[in-house]
């Protein structure tokens, strides 16, 4: 088998993990919201009081689009919009203690998976598979 087919392969199987880790997310306590909110709830989770306008330029989406996620998240009581006292302008967010369950679930679910895969990886294939996949994805 020629190496760009083995490559290929290789894709496809670490895409089917993917799909299993997404659907691992969205199951149990979990499945009652979109992959794409549990984003949006983990990039605030990471940086709070970021701001839509912020979150727009991360993900490289219309400011329009993330406020209407942003509201959604909003109605379900997970994110909290506050006013800048500098500046009436601006609204930072912030996950409510409902949010910060979700996280708190959600961050869960990348423990169990990472101690599935620290289980069968040894110490030099954990920084192996880490050096590549931050060189392959400075290409994608």
């Amino acid at each position: 088998m020629n190496q760009e087919l083995e490559l290929v392969e290789s894709m496809d199987k670490l895409s089917e993990l993917m799909q299993k880790f997404q659907t691992e997310l969205l199951t149990g306590d979990l499945k009652e919201y979109t992959l794409r909110q549990l984003y949006y709830i983990e990039l605030i989770d990471k940086k709070e009081g970021i701001s839509v306008s912020e979150i727009s330029k991360t993900l490289d989406l219309k400011k329009s689009t993330v406020s209407i996620a942003i509201n959604q998240l909003i109605d379900l009581d997970i994110v909290n919009k506050i006013q800048s006292t500098t500046d009436k302008r601006f609204y930072f967010l912030k996950l409510t203690s409902k949010g910060k369950e979700i996280m708190k679930m959600h961050k869960q679910v990348h423990k169990n998976t990472i101690k599935k895969m620290l289980k069968i990886l040894n110490p030099e294939e954990v920084e192996n598979f880490i050096k590549i996949v931050d060189k392959i994805t400075v290409i994608i």
